[in-house]
């Protein structure tokens, strides 16, 4: 009997060792990550407000699918996995979070560009009808017309002479009359001597 006591006693000894250790085991397990879970959502919900579900759809999707794992494996007690998760789910969330600014970034450089092209172009526009305006206005005075004017004729014509005729020519007199022009000393003087004067002295 004596020595049935003594062999309990010194299996109690030897499971006390492993006892303890198996306590110290379990106080040194990670405790549940929830910090970092709630650090891994915060950074998706950032995310989603820069854009990152149409702008980076694919680095959103991995975020939110770690973020599911982590949550899983804090649920099953497998705290080390669930933190492990949740770090991956927080750098997915922040490279999605890049990604949708560096595209919304390129997108307001290639509208400047779409806007600075269109504006070049409405001022070539401008500048091309100016310069037509300008050449427009300034050819008349430096060619002129071509279609030459009739000479003007100095003077009136006289009164009872017959006007000219077209061509430059002279119209006939009527008959019974001179085309001797008339002096103006016609008729002649009685100093002056004429046919008349001749037969009386004869």
């Amino acid at each position: 009997m004596g020595n049935l006591m003594a062999r309990t006693r010194m299996k109690i000894h030897r499971l006390v060792p492993f006892f303890a250790m198996g306590l110290a085991v379990g106080c040194a397990t990670t405790p549940p990550p929830t910090g970092l879970l709630d650090q891994a959502d915060a950074q998706i919900r950032a995310a989603s407000a820069a854009g990152a579900v149409t702008r980076a759809p694919d680095s959103f999707a991995e975020a939110q699918r770690r973020y599911a794992f982590a949550q899983q494996a804090l649920a099953k007690g497998d705290n080390d996995q669930a933190a492990a998760s949740a770090q991956e789910a927080a750098a997915a969330a922040e490279a999605a979070t890049a990604r949708a600014r560096a595209v919304e970034l390129e997108a307001r450089i290639q509208n400047q560009r779409d806007e600075n092209s269109n504006l070049q172009a409405d001022l070539e526009q401008k500048q091309a009808e100016a310069a037509a305006a300008q050449q427009a206005a300034s050819q008349p005075a430096s060619g002129g017309s071509s279609e030459e004017l009739p000479p003007i004729q100095l003077g009136a014509p006289q009164l009872g002479a017959p006007p000219p005729a077209p061509g430059g020519s002279t119209a006939p007199a009527p008959a019974g009359t001179s085309a001797t022009p008339q002096d103006e000393s016609w008729p002649p003087s009685a100093n002056s001597s004429g046919p008349a004067d001749q037969g009386s002295t004869g």
